[in-house]
């Protein structure tokens, strides 16, 4: 018996992918904090960007507000009213 590897013997191997990532929502930069004893520093300031909503996402939103039940307001108990006197 001998160990040599024939053409249908292959390895395995997976292709090479890129790595998955996620968009940053933060815009990033640095600003000067200074304090009031004259001390300052560089500081990170992030941004977020504003949500922009799809039509899709708004007709969902309106929907399910349409749905939920209107709160209801309690209206103050009236006393009856006050028995009048009998005459006399």
């Amino acid at each position: 018996m001998t160990d040599t590897k024939g053409n249908g013997d292959r390895t395995l191997s997976t292709p090479t992918r890129k790595p998955l990532s996620l968009k940053r929502s933060v815009d990033t930069g640095t600003v000067r904090q200074s304090f009031s004893h004259g001390r300052s520093k560089a500081v990170v300031v992030e941004k977020k960007r504003k949500r922009v909503l799809t039509p899709q996402e708004s007709e969902a939103e309106a929907k399910a507000a349409a749905e939920a039940p209107a709160p209801r307001v309690a209206k103050p108990a009236t006393p009856p009213p006050a028995p009048a006197p009998e005459p006399r």
